[in-house]
């Protein structure tokens, strides 16, 4: 059984999927991913309440080409006939998409993205569920690898999540929702676990009315009595419309462009796990499934690429559940001791200002992105008030 409650920093989080002494096959009961969209983009460390004289550090690139690794990729599941077909999808889409002067985005996007859920399947257990949150941008694509790699047979639904924004583009429909594919590992007999108790909604007036008088249900001749509606509400439907995005003024939100609301990880948990079940998420972010699994009672791993996340994970499970103590938070490839601490000085003096930075709720640094030099010897900032002496109004310094 692989060790919970956990947040793993890693260079790359394939490095703890291919790890079977990290996380042993069939160990995982629920996956849960948001992970980059191939959207173009760069993406700055999640500084809540961003101080205005800071710049923003990079945290990744959602950026992608094909080089030399994406075609030893490629030749390794030419090699496997399991993966042949996952290769083909690959392949084809390297032939028919738009080739831009630094390479072909899309199937670079979606070959790193297959052999990260390759080892993913490997980690499910047979009653386990695998959640891909995406948006259109490539979901289409994504769909074929995940059917390569789980089956067809595996696919169980297409959530659509609407929500409302602000903004409507002049030539086109709003866009107003993400995608999240739902998988299991395996469809005989249906052994993946579903309870839809905790997602139900109250039904429609005009159903309640439709049901107040008798309805017959009768088939083949044969009376079945009086058709009733679920005390608990309405089954749920594949169109989420009740969850809305984190609001920008939201004590909620912590800076991360990507946050996703804890409500929406809430419900994914609790129709697909029970209490105690345990919970990957591979690319963890801020860590609002963590937070949610935490809260639900499940056990959880969190892995992500930045090493500020596990201080700021930490401080978020910290501040919002009062029965957790510092050594209930276990952080992995992370400093845990002076030694440790000076390791990763010698070896990365950025990334030690990052992660000193994350430890202890910085809300800014001083370096543009990408850049490491001189910074006049501040590192980070840190939000605090100060009150005036008689009126007591609440005053920001730093």
């Amino acid at each position: 059984m692989a060790d919970a409650n956990r947040i793993i920093h890693a260079d790359d989080c394939l490095n703890v999927l291919n790890d079977e002494v990290a996380l042993p096959s069939d160990s995982v009961d629920l996956i849960y991913l948001d992970p980059p969209f191939n959207s173009k983009s760069t993406y700055n460390l999640p500084f809540k309440g961003q101080y205005k004289h800071a710049k923003p550090v990079e945290a990744f690139t959602d950026t992608w080409t094909w080089g030399a690794q994406e075609d030893d990729y490629l030749s390794d599941l030419r090699k496997g006939p399991s993966t042949e077909r996952l290769a083909d999808i690959v392949a084809l889409a390297k032939k028919v998409s738009k080739v831009n002067p630094t390479g072909s985005n899309l199937p670079a996007y979606l070959i790193n993205m297959a052999i990260r859920l390759i080892p993913m399947r490997r980690i499910l257990k047979d009653s386990g569920s695998l959640y891909l949150h995406c948006d259109p941008t490539a979901s289409h694509y994504l769909k074929l690898v995940l059917d390569a790699i789980f089956g067809e047979q595996c696919f169980l639904n297409e959530i659509i999540w609407y929500y409302r924004g602000a903004g409507v583009p002049k030539k086109d429909f709003a866009r107003r929702h993400d995608i999240i594919f739902r998988y299991s590992k395996q469809n005989q007999n249906k052994k993946y676990y579903f309870n839809p108790d905790p997602a139900r909604q109250p039904y429609a007036d005009a159903t309640v009315e439709r049901f107040s008088h008798y309805i017959g249900n009768v088939r083949k001749g044969q009376d079945y009595g009086e058709q009733a509606l679920h005390p608990e509400g309405k089954h749920p439907d594949d169109v989420f419309t009740d969850i809305q995005p984190i609001a920008p003024s939201s004590k909620q939100r912590l800076g991360y462009p990507t946050q996703k609301p804890i409500e929406l990880l809430e419900r994914i948990i609790e129709v697909s796990s029970r209490e105690g079940d345990l919970i990957l998420d591979p690319f963890c972010g801020c860590g609002t499934t963590v937070h949610a699994a935490e809260k639900l009672k499940r056990r959880w791993i969190g892995i992500d690429i930045s090493s500020f996340a596990a201080g700021l994970i930490r401080e978020r499970l910290l501040n919002n559940l009062t029965h957790l103590k510092a050594q209930d938070v276990t952080s992995y490839g992370m400093p845990y001791d002076l030694a440790s601490a000076k390791e990763l000085a010698n070896r990365d003096k950025f990334e030690f200002e990052k992660w000193v930075c994350g430890e202890i709720g910085a809300h800014g640094m001083f370096h543009d992105p990408g850049e490491k030099g001189p910074d006049g010897g501040v590192d980070g900032v840190i939000e605090f008030f100060l009150f005036e002496d008689l009126d007591g109004k609440a005053k920001k310094d730093y």
